[in-house]
């Protein structure tokens, strides 16, 4: 019998979905359900506790109403952490709209691996060369058509429980956030580039069409770069601002 299975026992003379309520809120607590990461669907709490879809889904909707919980459609239920204040945006940076229109805009983790840092991102990071690295590759899309590509290159000593976190549903700062890694500042460069072939390939870039790469490091209180993404975006597909500040 598994932890599910053996704990948490309902009371049946007070109001269900109050109780489940709690047990979720309790294993969020305790770190069991991890920020960034799905709890198990409402058909499987509901076979877990032997009650009906509708009484679960009664638990789940407070602690989304809460803020506790975040419902993503087509990827189910996530916990939330503390997020970062929008101060940080006094740092100021180049700020991407996609121009979707009315259509879909959403983004999926297509990649997500262990890799060894190698040199150039062991000096990067200022890590050690068989030191772990995650690499992520992200893909935005507008109606199932691909307009920008993101990879994000993060030690894995820096956010080690990332690889049960689902990038696709939060942002690298709220994913900081939610594991108490103080973020600083960030430092972006922008480009126009043509790309290699296999990029413009990846997002059926028309000729002619140029590529915005848009480079970050993610810099923590000490000033070491803690995480570093790249971007490909279509630049008929975006376009972008920048804030500054006093």
């Amino acid at each position: 019998m598994n932890h599910e299975e053996a704990s948490d026992k309902l009371d049946y003379r007070m109001p269900i979905y109050l109780q489940l309520r709690e047990i979720v809120r309790s294993r969020i607590e305790e770190g069991e359900y991890l920020p960034g990461t799905a709890i198990p669907s409402e058909n499987k709490l509901a076979e877990i506790f032997g009650i009906n879809r509708l009484t679960v889904r009664n638990a789940v909707d407070a602690l989304v109403n809460e803020g506790i919980l975040q419902r993503v459609q087509g990827k189910g239920v996530f916990v939330v952490g503390n997020k970062y204040e929008e101060a940080l945006e006094e740092y100021g940076g180049f700020v991407n709209t996609v121009s979707s229109g009315q259509k879909k805009v959403s983004v999926k983790e297509q990649v997500k691996m262990l890799r060894l840092a190698g040199n150039k991102y062991a000096n990067y990071f200022n890590i050690e060369p068989d030191d772990l690295i995650f690499y992520l590759r992200h893909f935005t899309t507008i109606a199932d058509e691909i307009v920008s590509i993101e990879d994000f290159f993060i030690p894995k000593n820096v956010l080690p429980e990332l690889g049960a976190v689902n990038s696709s549903v939060f942002t690298m700062r709220d994913i900081f956030a939610f594991y108490e890694i103080e973020l600083d500042s960030m430092q972006q460069t922008m480009e126009i580039v043509s790309g290699e072939p296999k990029v413009r390939k990846s997002l059926d870039v028309p000729d002619g069409v140029a590529l915005i790469m848009l480079t970050c490091d993610y810099h923590d209180k000490n000033g070491c770069i803690i995480a570093h993404s790249r971007s490909f975006i279509r630049s008929d597909k975006s376009s972008f601002s920048i804030k500054l500040h006093d």
